[in-house]
């Protein structure tokens, strides 16, 4: 049975500042950096967070496992359990997600507008 808390991701298109994370992500190119990636560095992390979000979810982070340690701070061998895995790490994924999101729409202008939260 699916937690609830999988109600509340960015993976399921509801996450936290998901209002934020939609206008980010059509700033976004389809390939390669940002635009002035020096000038807009926490746009640039964004984008990398958003490709290595993408692979934790969708592919157990079998292409980007450095880089997402890298972006998120978290060792992605944490992620890679033989029986499933804890949800209380994915939790860290969201909440550092969050504050990739809130950096990256504080430079780009963007106003934050938030959502119902899940209960950690």
């Amino acid at each position: 049975m699916m937690s609830s808390y999988w109600k509340y991701t960015y993976w399921n298109k509801n996450g936290e500042h998901q209002v934020a994370a939609d206008l980010l992500s059509e700033m976004i190119p389809h390939s390669g950096k940002v635009n002035n990636p020096r000038k807009n560095k926490a746009l640039e992390k964004f984008r990398k967070a958003r490709n290595c979000y993408y692979d934790l979810y969708n592919n157990g982070l079998c292409n980007r496992s450095k880089e997402f340690r890298e972006v998120f701070g978290l060792s992605s061998s944490m992620y890679k359990m033989p029986y499933g895995f804890d949800t209380s790490l994915y939790i860290k994924v969201e909440a550092e997600l969050n504050r990739i999101i809130v950096a990256a729409a504080e430079e780009q202008g963007i106003r934050i507008h938030y959502c119902e939260t899940f209960a950690a």
